[in-house]
């Protein structure tokens, strides 16, 4: 199985699963939060507006998300497979996924509400690197320990917004479960505990021994 999503919600630790899963497929890891975070949201000249809506924990306009997924996914890297990670997030970012390839599996973390925003306020960005962390496992909060460069809170991390992303992430992607439970590619993996743990279930799912 190489046409992968990796399904959840915000600071289930998406990212740092896809990373591990993708290095053991050999495919790339496309994460619709970074390239948004790459060409738009650090673009001086970006769309104020667009700024508004993710500091502010809402989702961005889907044409502009499938844009962006369908030319990445057009890229020689992604001719044998691909991890989706944050995309799709509503049904019709799904309906529009089914019309440009067939996705393989759909794997969901699942974690509560409340140990999500435990994580969430927790989590630092490297302004170096762009390393994630969790002050919980830092020695240093302020100091990245790959690079040594400044650690920061991204905005969209504090409490407040985290409760507000995990509203919208309920009333609108959460039916995306039912959509792709239907079709029968959903797998759903207890997204508590260690980093390994929860990367060995979801190898597991893909029937992947590790």
């Amino acid at each position: 199985m190489k046409r992968l999503v990796l399904f959840g919600p915000p600071g289930c630790g998406k990212g740092t699963q896809a990373s591990k899963i993708c290095g053991v497929l050999g495919i790339p890891h496309i994460s619709t939060g970074q390239m948004l975070r790459d060409e738009h949201l650090n673009n001086p000249n970006a769309d104020k507006a667009l700024h508004a809506l993710v500091a502010a924990g809402k989702l961005v306009p889907d044409e502009l998300i499938n844009e962006m997924v369908l030319e990445r996914i057009e890229k020689p890297d992604c001719a044998h497979g691909y991890l989706l990670d944050g995309y799709p997030r509503t049904l019709s970012q799904a309906l529009f996924l089914d019309t440009i390839s067939k996705i393989d599996m759909v794997v969901m973390i699942d974690v509560g509400d409340d140990a999500i925003v435990e994580r969430m306020a927790g989590r630092r960005i490297c302004m170096g690197c762009g390393g994630t962390f969790n002050i919980h496992f830092l020695d240093d909060e302020s100091t990245c320990p790959k690079c040594g460069n400044r650690l920061t809170v991204r905005p969209d991390d504090d409490p407040r917004v985290t409760r507000q992303r995990l509203l919208v992430y309920h009333e609108m992607t959460k039916p995306l479960e039912h959509y792709y439970e239907e079709r029968g590619k959903l797998v759903r993996v207890d997204g508590m505990g260690d980093l390994d743990a929860v990367f060995s279930r979801i190898m597991s799912c893909l029937g992947i021994d590790i």
